[in-house]
């Protein structure tokens, strides 16, 4: 810009220099030095200005280059930080491919084991692992650590209906249902943990009004699959329920497609629409339908109130007796 301004003003000095002589004829001419000093004078700050203007682009044109350079750097660092990256990632992949072997079933579970829930660690309740021998299987149970001194595993339990228990033989056998909610833990299990030592059992019932009672039996065991999971041992009543499970004492189990009953014409476990020690059927039917309904086929405790009301709970306790009982 400056170098402009000069420039203008060099050719405008010419420019009157030449006009001034041609207009005045008489006028003493001006001394030749005066005139070459201001010319040089003048070419003098024109180059000055040109050589600090090239200053300016070459200091410019240094630092754009080092900035650029620096970008490149740093292009470069970032593309070898992501190929070491993708490398280690790919070796670490192919190491995990080579270590890992495969199985074809989950292995055990390394939860520890008790042999009732009378031993559990804790007086909480709560899912645990029961061994019935040393040398058996664990067995997956809920140990009721709270009511009626502790120490109870749940065989059976239900309070909003949630699981569909109008199931076969195999089912009641095997067991279903969430230990957590609603389920049947299989009269496998329970024949096995009977069988291995002494237990009482307690069943819990609740009405939809909210009425609680119990019935207490001081000994219980269930034979063999071949024995039909007969109820070989059901000992003496006490409670607040009444006693109706001593009329199926002795019998054998019945589901919808085992038929164990007493009555030759007739289907226990389809009229009540609940699998159980049917007799000539039955005066208790914890695994009939839930609803709340003055009806055969409902969950029931007959003595409960003398009638077939359906409850909105049952529960079934088992715990071990002491040695000597």
């Amino acid at each position: 810009m400056k170098l402009d301004v000069y420039f203008i003003l060099f050719c405008a000095t010419l420019c009157s220099a030449s006009h001034s002589k041609r207009n005045t004829i008489t006028a003493e001419p001006e001394p030749y030095g005066i005139l070459g000093f201001g010319l040089e004078l003048l070419l003098t700050k024109l180059e000055n200005i040109h050589l600090e203007l090239r200053n300016e682009i070459h200091k410019h044109h240094a630092t754009h280059m080092a900035a650029l350079h620096k970008i490149e750097e740093h292009l470069a660092t970032q593309s070898v930080a992501c190929g070491t990256a993708k490398e280690k990632q790919s070796t670490y992949a192919v190491s995990n491919q080579l270590s890992v072997t495969p199985t074809l079933s989950p292995s055990k579970s390394k939860y520890p084991s008790y042999s009732s829930c009378k031993n559990g660690p804790t007086m909480t309740s709560g899912t645990y692992q029961i061994r019935v021998t040393n040398d058996s299987e664990p067995i997956k149970v809920f140990c009721e650590q709270e009511k009626f001194g502790g120490g109870w595993i749940v065989i059976q339990h239900r309070f909003d209906g949630s699981i569909n228990f109008n199931r076969n033989w195999s089912e009641y056998r095997d067991g279903f249902g969430d230990l957590e909610k609603e389920f049947w833990l299989g009269l496998e299990n329970m024949h096995q943990i009977t069988m291995a030592r002494a237990h009482e059992i307690i069943f819990e019932m609740k009405d939809f009004s909210g009425t609680y009672k119990y019935a207490r039996y001081n000994a219980f065991k269930i034979g063999s699959e071949s024995e039909q999971y007969r109820l070989n041992v059901l000992g003496t009543y006490s409670g607040t329920a009444g006693d109706s499970m001593s009329y199926n004492k002795g019998m054998k189990f019945t589901t919808k497609d085992r038929d164990n009953d007493l009555i030759a014409d007739t289907q226990c476990a389809h009229y009540t629409a609940g699998a159980w020690w049917h007799n000539s059927c039955t005066y208790v039917n914890f695994n009939g339908l839930y609803i709340n309904a003055n009806n055969s086929t409902s969950i029931l405790w007959f003595k409960f109130k003398d009638n077939q009301q359906g409850l909105s709970f049952s529960r079934m306790m088992i715990r071990e007796l002491e040695e000597g009982f």
